[in-house]
């Protein structure tokens, strides 16, 4: 009876919130029907919403963590819980995620001192042009690969596609300095222009040069280059535009919507 009342106010509010797109209000549903069904596992189902403790909360992340669900889901959960508590007007205190012991483990890669010498003087010019197309201008490897100089590169900037971008998001990269321009100079001249490197090398070929290049100078294997953009721009531009327009203008050309993912990027 009470996993049933605690449902059909749940079930009043979801479809009364009309907020996002339909994955977002699936994603609503499943978190809040999740919380009343795990509740209910772990024997510890309040009578009505009025009657929801942190207890019952810091019970409930308990069971997830006995469970193996990640932090970082769990934090994703609670912050839908928490708007729709407020939203019933149930106040609960201390189900903040420092107050639940909740946070975010990062698995960072091992630092790479990578001076521009030591990357201009690879030998391999598919590998070197991957390199620096990320250090350049911020590209994923896939994006560098597929990178179609007769398509994406304009006069003063790049145009990265939705078709080829890591986030189906098109977006516009300035050309700032020569060094951008001497590394489009030479992919131009490596792939005639009209064609990628993945479409003039294959795949096949660039993961096995890129793995043994990396391999031999003690590189991961495994590094993604790009977070040396963000570190670039943000020492030239902070100076100029502060420190809250560089970091949304880094997002913008390098298609970062998370503040996390900058965050790395910027201490990596």
């Amino acid at each position: 009876m009470r996993k049933h009342s605690l449902r059909h106010t749940a079930n009043r509010y979801l479809k009364m919130d009309n907020r996002g797109q339909f994955k977002d209000k699936q994603h609503r549903a499943f978190v809040i029907h999740k919380m009343i069904d795990d509740l209910f596992i772990i024997g510890d189902t309040p009578a009505a919403w009025n009657m929801l403790t942190t207890a019952h909360i810091q019970n409930l992340i308990q069971h997830w963590h006995q469970r193996k669900i990640k932090p970082a889901t769990i934090m994703r959960y609670m912050t839908t819980i928490r708007h729709f508590l407020s939203e019933i007007n149930c106040q609960l205190t201390d189900i903040d995620n420092q107050s639940l012991g909740l946070s975010r483990q990062y698995n960072h890669l091992k630092k790479v001192n990578l001076e521009p010498a030591l990357w201009q003087a690879i030998n391999e010019p598919i590998v070197r042009l991957i390199i620096g197309l990320q250090i350049q201008f911020g590209l994923t490897f896939s994006e560098a690969i597929h990178f179609v100089p007769d398509i994406h590169q304009q006069e003063d900037a790049l145009w990265i596609t939705r078709e080829i971008a890591f986030n189906s998001t098109d977006r516009f990269i300035p050309l700032r300095n020569q060094m951008q321009k001497n590394t489009l100079a030479e992919l131009n001249t490596l792939t005639s222009g009209s064609q990628s490197l993945a479409q003039r090398y294959g795949s096949t070929l660039i993961h096995a040069q890129w793995h043994r290049v990396l391999t031999e100078r003690n590189l991961p294997a495994n590094q993604s280059f790009r977070y040396l953009y963000a570190q670039q721009l943000k020492m030239e531009l902070v100076p100029i535009l502060g420190s809250y327009q560089t970091s949304w203008l880094i997002r913008e050309e390098m298609g970062i919507k998370s503040r996390n993912t900058l965050w790395l990027y910027l201490h990596e």
